[in-house]
């Protein structure tokens, strides 16, 4: 009865926005020994309220999850729709609540980020380019959510890495429209692809990522990270340049998808090491 919740939950995507609070406190801070607590609280929130994002999002998705992805909690009817609901609404009070001992400003942005979670899975989603948008912003605020744990003095490194998660974020939401063309045309959903066709999609989810690209060495340049930054970045870039060939090429979304995943990870390593050392 217990793993089909923790699905919901997505624990991977929660776990990545958690590691972009750790390193958005690590390089707004410089270092995290003497903010333990906060940033601990702050890590626990944003699992908290990023699975309940997932699992909201699950909720308003059935129909269509019921013609891409049978496997899920909800079209598989391992979980009820009412209960995967109160779920969601327990995890986004528990979230908020928590972000209240951290300070006012996490406090804010935990509940607007809540309250635009479930906005987004009911209305944004549907909404041609702007639910892409304001899912990258949920994103890349993780960042800024680890900064406001721990210094408001020094946050321009971290508003900067803010962007290029900002704009790499966006490139992947469209790629997972492509991945999820079938299932969008019985959910009456006006993607990218469907709207402009899948080619032109693909064209523009490059360019974003390119972009990303082309911010990731400002920290380096701009004097906020050192070289050993810049090392640790290569594997990331590396693999953001081949899912923009893969997605040129026409390989398959969600193998695409998958590598973008894997290029965002190799990158928010990058940023904890350059914020380190």
């Amino acid at each position: 009865m217990v793993k089909p919740f923790i699905e919901l939950l997505r624990p991977i995507n929660s776990i990545m926005a958690a590691i972009a609070v750790f390193v958005g406190a690590v390089v707004v801070a410089g270092t995290f020994a003497y903010y333990m607590t906060p940033v601990h609280l702050a890590i626990i929130v944003t699992f908290i309220i990023t699975g309940a994002g997932m699992t909201i999002n699950d909720f308003f998705d059935m129909e269509i999850d019921f013609f891409n992805k049978r496997h899920r909690p909800l079209p598989s009817e391992r979980v009820t729709p009412k209960g995967a609901f109160m779920f969601s609404m327990v995890l986004f009070a528990i979230g908020i609540y928590i972000s209240y001992f951290i300070n006012v400003y996490c406090f804010v942005l935990a509940f607007i980020n809540s309250f635009l979670l479930v906005l987004y899975s009911f209305k944004l989603k549907k909404v041609l380019v702007l639910g892409h948008v304001f899912v990258s912003y949920l994103v890349a605020s993780s960042f800024v959510f680890g900064g406001f744990a721990v210094n408001l003095d020094n946050m321009v490194p971290v508003l900067v890495l803010s962007m290029i998660a900002f704009f790499s974020n966006i490139s992947r939401e469209i790629i997972k429209t492509i991945e999820d063309v079938r299932g969008d045309w019985h959910g009456r959903v006006k993607s990218l692809p469907i709207t402009f066709g899948e080619k032109n999609a693909r064209k523009i989810a490059s360019i974003l990522l390119a972009v990303s690209i082309i911010l990731a060495p400002l920290p380096y340049l701009w004097s906020y990270m050192t070289t050993i930054y810049m090392l640790a970045l290569i594997p990331g870039l590396v693999l953001f340049t081949f899912s923009i060939i893969w997605n040129q090429r026409g390989v398959s979304a969600e193998k695409v998808h998958k590598l973008m995943k894997v290029a965002m990870l190799a990158c928010l390593l990058a940023f904890l090491v350059g914020a380190v050392f």
